[in-house]
């Protein structure tokens, strides 16, 4: 599972009452810079991992979700003859949880990409948007 860092995070808490002891929301966005390529006829599927927010003791953090979209790709169509190919790029997947090792959230995001004829793709880049439920007491 390849490891990335994170650019130019924003973090903003607000405080709330609930759900159960939850009394703070995170919302976190930012870039995480990747890096996945295909050329023509192939097709890959890797899942990315980057930490984010502030860093929680397990009794503070309560749950977190995030989603994810692709914020950089270059496509190079290639000189050939005949009909244009095709490629296809899909998020598959998008999960936030506690990271137990460093005390923040770890984010994974799982991409699939495959491209057909002479095309390459390379997806450089994953603009993020994560959120926490934690308690935090004063």
């Amino acid at each position: 599972m390849p490891v990335t860092t994170t650019i130019g995070e924003q973090v903003l808490e607000a405080v709330i009452a609930g759900p159960d002891e939850a009394n703070r929301l995170f919302t976190i966005t930012g870039a995480a810079n990747i890096l996945i390529s295909v050329t023509g006829g192939q097709q890959k599927t890797e899942t990315w991992t980057f930490l984010v927010g502030p860093t929680f003791t397990r009794g503070q953090f309560y749950r977190a979700i995030g989603t994810a979209s692709v914020s950089s790709q270059f496509v190079n169509l290639g000189i050939f003859q005949g009909p244009f190919g095709n490629f296809q790029l899909q998020i598959n997947s998008v999960e936030a949880d506690w990271d137990d090792e460093s005390g923040r959230v770890e984010a994974r995001v799982e991409i699939a990409l495959s491209s057909d004829r002479m095309i390459n793709v390379d997806i450089n880049q994953l603009r993020y948007w994560v959120t926490i439920l934690a308690q935090i007491t004063d």
